[in-house]
């Protein structure tokens, strides 16, 4: 991860360790790379939708829907641990052939689909700050991140670092913005406190059902236990306890930093864009919005902030491709490679929907994006729930009976709400 990552987390005296085998401080770092998944353009959408449309009344949702990525993460990053295989490994090595298969499709298809939600949050960045159409902005955004994943062929860690240094710019786009927007604090909180009121509100809870859906991606399951899987081989037995504490402090601090991060986006959207002059449907009005009410410096920072979650985001989705296909096919694949056929699956995807469904518009796309992320869940949710069932895979560290009925309760809601949100969509 980045210099700030490694410099800051030792001075909190959260990952000290005094191994005489392999260092475990490189267990820091994956939990950074996933949390960027929290703050991409889908979760920008969804985010700014509720607070413009419902003001802070969907707060105690975006505090659900990270503590079920938290809890679904912090699965897949013990399997790993336990196992020194990632999840696409274990699914392929120790559930039927069947299960295997359809688990890479539906991942492969959760991949095109970050693709095409990164590649058009890019350009609706790129519209915004230079006035290009949306169809130039997608090649541009490929075109950094391909330009990243080369250079990083020749600086070894180059894309971890530009992505600490991306999340880093987005946190602090809203930590700006919420300054400018001057949120009152009981107001807030009476908004959390009341958070049930969804259940009583159909439009409310498909807002719900969107923000979990924008949430609780299949792809970083991948990413995740990939990250932890290839830097716990070698671990002596002896380690791993304290690996696995290691890389669950690493998970919790940045996924609390990206619930932060989606809180802020909320707050500033139902402060700023509710009820205002200008009318918010998708994320270029929220701009014109925020220039109004708070200012053009604000808009400024606004349209940047997407742009790094978008291009962050798109780094981290190719470093998950080719986890999820080593992983599947039992053999590596070159991060350029990947990264090149991704990039051109979600263009391909995104220039024919633009032109088969031009009345849908780039936010359009953007909760297509999500939909197609919603379909594919529960083929990696299944799988790491039943892995997580096998003591005799984890051995010591296998999970404990409570944790993993926490496990299936909180995979049936995010099941139950993903298949509203996908009827709702069709």
């Amino acid at each position: 991860m980045s210099t700030f990552v490694h410099a800051l987390l030792p001075r909190l005296r959260l990952f000290r360790s005094r191994t005489g085998g392999l260092p475990l401080r490189r267990l820091l770092g994956p939990g950074w790379l996933v949390a960027v998944g929290y703050v991409d353009p889908g979760n920008w959408a969804t985010d700014i939708a509720a607070g413009a449309h419902y003001g802070y009344a969907l707060l105690a949702t975006v505090v659900l829907a990270s503590l079920l990525g938290l809890l679904f993460q912090d699965m897949a990053a013990r399997l790993a641990v336990a196992t020194g295989q990632d999840l696409a490994s274990l699914t392929r090595r120790h559930l039927p052939r069947p299960w295997a298969l359809a688990a890479w499709i539906a991942g492969e298809l959760a991949i095109v689909a970050t693709a095409l939600a990164e590649l058009i949050g890019c350009a609706i960045a790129l519209q915004l700050l230079l006035g290009t159409g949306l169809k130039l902005g997608m090649l541009l955004g490929a075109a950094g991140t391909l330009a990243v994943m080369a250079l990083s062929q020749r600086r070894r860690n180059l894309h971890e670092h530009l992505v600490g240094v991306l999340l880093a710019g987005v946190a602090l786009s809203f930590l700006y913005l919420l300054a400018r927007a001057h949120p009152q604090p009981a107001a807030v909180a009476s908004g959390f406190a009341h958070g049930y009121s969804i259940l009583g509100d159909g439009a409310m809870l498909a807002m719900a059902t969107a923000i979990v859906g924008a949430t609780v991606m299949p792809h970083n399951l991948y990413l995740h236990s990939g990250l932890v899987a290839e830097r716990s081989r070698g671990l002596d037995p002896g380690q791993r306890s304290r690996a696995l504490r290691l890389s669950g402090r690493d998970t919790r601090l940045s996924l609390l930093l990206a619930m932060g991060v989606n809180a802020a986006m909320l707050v500033v959207a139902g402060t700023s864009l509710r009820d205002g002059a200008v009318p918010v449907e998708n994320l270029a009005q929220a701009h014109r919005s925020i220039a109004l009410t708070l200012g053009g410096g604000a808009a400024l920072i606004f349209a940047l902030g997407l742009y790094a979650a978008g291009q962050s985001s798109a780094i981290t989705g190719v470093i998950a491709g080719r986890l999820l296909s080593r992983g599947f096919r039992g053999r590596r694949e070159s991060a350029w490679r990947r990264g090149i056929a991704t990039r051109l699956a979600g263009i391909c995807l995104g220039y024919l929907l633009l032109d088969t469904l031009p009345g849908a518009g780039a936010d359009g796309l953007l909760v297509l994006s999500q939909t197609l992320l919603g379909l594919a869940l529960p083929f990696a949710l299944l799988p790491l729930l039943r892995l997580a069932w096998r003591r005799e895979l984890l051995g010591a560290l296998a999970f404990r009976r409570g944790h993993l009925l926490l496990a299936a309760a909180a995979t049936l809601l995010v099941l139950a709400l993903d298949a509203y949100l996908v009827i709702d969509a069709l």
